[in-house]
């Protein structure tokens, strides 16, 4: 009877429209057994219903929708540009001509482990889901950050010279942006000194060396660049870090090596570092990232956002402001969980959190704030050049100038190079290897992989 039910369906849905047709092998997606007829593909591309008696299948269930990370682009875009604004205080000494602008630096001491806690949530997510191995990975994330990398260093090479020249002279008197870097880079620009620099960057090793070891290191010809080789440390022992949480006992030695190296960090005993460029350094909030991948499915789905508990939790930031990023990720993360929101505060949180991270301009942002991050600093030199050395103008014009022309240029350079450089590589990567969902299934790492929702686009110090 339920094969004379199902043929009966199927036959009358043929005979209407393709409207019906659909519904009628969804109706029987949820029960109903097709004992007599399969759908099938002709060379032409049509579709048409073939007899099979011997034929016997369940119609699968719709595949439900996955939800994106969208809000991670907005987050990133924003980050990015806030680097942007710091970049512009610092690089034309308007910190010292303007004292209050220092206080700019709450950007930085912000946006650094925002930054890494992002990266260590995003490629812990990617190396669950992609499932794929060693080898494709690490290609792939070179590809990713590389190009780029070495577009926007050659042209941080070439405006490196012209920050020197613009100041060789002390044109504003002691208005000079960061004097102690300055000297370092201008000491390390001429000589053996200078090959060690540019072996160091084309490698993208130079976060790993100590101001001790080779002054100016992190900072030479494209300052924001130290996070790009730090996330390349990353990288690189990122799989291996999944596959020591597989047991009790690699998790406690990780907790305890991130811990120890941060500590060791923090005293020196690797060096001086400006920035945490070297891994150890920054393991703790790496460390944050991955945790809160790992504990994503299990966390609970809110109806309310707990505007209370996230109050008393930033009240903590005033003990020290190195909690403030921590306290920002867990506000992010507390937001995704809160769905179909029941009072007003909460659903006004929401929609002011959607305009803010999921809109279109902040989803446009988020996607080439690699390309923003990298190429703005190099923008901002070449500008400062033109003002003292073309046009000899004072710190006020100059800084004016500096905010008005370097975000156009910026956001054009930003187009453009993720457009003709970021993209192109990104597609080419996805291509390369071109291994079936079924190989991964045997990958360690992914196994035990909780349900989350998928990213879209995972892009360094983003």
């Amino acid at each position: 009877m339920e094969s004379i039910l199902a043929a009966f369906m199927v036959g009358l849905a043929a005979y209407r429209s393709k409207r019906v047709l659909r519904h009628a092998f969804d109706l029987k997606s949820r029960g109903l057994w097709a004992s007599h007829a399969i759908l099938i593909s002709t060379p032409n591309g049509r579709r048409r219903l073939k007899y099979n008696k011997n034929f016997s299948i369940r119609m699968p269930p719709p595949p439900k929708p996955m939800k994106h990370f969208r809000s991670l682009d907005g987050v990133r875009g924003w980050l990015a540009w806030s680097v942007v604004l710091f970049h512009m205080i610092l690089l034309t000494a308007a910190d010292q001509w303007k004292p209050i602008l220092a206080n700019a630096d709450i950007l930085s001491r912000v946006r650094v482990p925002c930054f890494l806690i992002i990266s260590g949530f995003v490629i812990t997510h990617l190396l669950l889901e992609k499932k794929e191995r060693y080898f494709p990975y690490i290609v792939r994330r070179f590809l990713r950050i590389y190009p780029l990398y070495i577009c926007c260093l050659a042209l941080g090479m070439f405006a490196t010279y012209l920050h020197f020249a613009a100041f060789a002279d002390n044109p504003w008197g002691n208005y000079v942006p960061q004097p102690s870097i300055l000297s370092e880079e201008l000491a390390g620009s001429h000589g053996p000194t200078l090959r060690l620099h540019v072996l160091a960057h084309l490698t993208m090793t130079h976060g790993l060396i100590s101001d001790t070891v080779l002054p100016g290191t992190e900072y030479m010809f494209l300052g924001p660049a130290w996070q790009v080789s730090l996330e390349w440390q990353f990288y690189m022992l990122a799989p291996l870090i999944l596959l020591g949480l597989r047991t009790q006992k690699g998790k406690i030695i990780l907790a305890l090596t991130t811990v120890v190296g941060f500590a060791a960090f923090q005293r020196g005993w690797f060096g001086v570092f400006y920035d945490p460029s070297f891994l150890p350094g920054a393991g703790i909030y790496f460390a944050a990232g991955i945790a809160t991948r790992l504990g994503y499915p299990k966390l609970p789905t809110l109806s309310a956002y707990p505007v209370a508990a996230i109050i008393l939790a930033g009240g903590l930031v005033f003990l020290t402001r190195s909690f403030l990023p921590f306290f920002l990720w867990l506000a992010f993360i507390t937001w995704l969980r809160v769905e179909h929101a029941t009072d007003a505060v909460s659903r006004g949180i929401d929609r002011f959190a959607d305009v803010a991270l999921n809109s279109k301009v902040a989803r446009y942002l988020g996607t080439r704030s690699y390309s923003t991050y990298l190429v703005h600093e190099p923008i901002i030199h070449i500008v400062v050049y033109v003002c003292i050395k073309q046009f000899g103008l004072g710190i006020a014009p100059t800084v004016a100038i500096t905010f008005i022309t370097v975000p156009i240029m910026t956001l054009c350079a930003a187009i453009l190079l993720y457009k003709y450089v970021e993209a192109p590589f990104i597609a080419f990567g996805k291509g390369l290897f071109n291994e079936p969902d079924a190989a991964g299934a045997n990958n360690p790492i992914a196994q035990g992989a909780g349900t989350v929702p998928s990213i879209a686009s995972v892009a360094p110090g983003s």
